[in-house]
């Protein structure tokens, strides 16, 4: 998804941006902020794709007959907005 790749793209360039003295990078600290935002992004996804099955049983469908491209789209389109309205905080 393009908006993770502007959020690796931020730590990267804060990294990057943010030398020691010395001019040595602050890599882990970059690799635990990365790994922080890939923790945060599979704990989203994980609630959105339970959201999604519990308003499909709501509405008298089967999620088990959901097609998956399909899952993956909505998923992409609501997560996408989500995370754009987080980062205008």
């Amino acid at each position: 998804m393009e908006i993770d790749r502007k959020a690796i793209a931020k730590i990267i360039s804060k990294m990057l941006d943010n030398p020691s003295e010395v001019g040595v990078s602050p890599t882990t600290t970059a690799f635990n902020e990365i790994e922080q935002y890939i923790e945060r992004a599979r704990a989203e996804a994980i609630g959105w794709a339970h959201a999604d099955c519990c308003v499909a049983l709501d509405n008298g469908f089967d999620p088990r007959q959901q097609e998956i491209s399909e899952m993956l789209s909505r998923a992409e389109h609501d997560l996408n907005n989500v995370i754009s309205k987080l980062d205008d905080l």
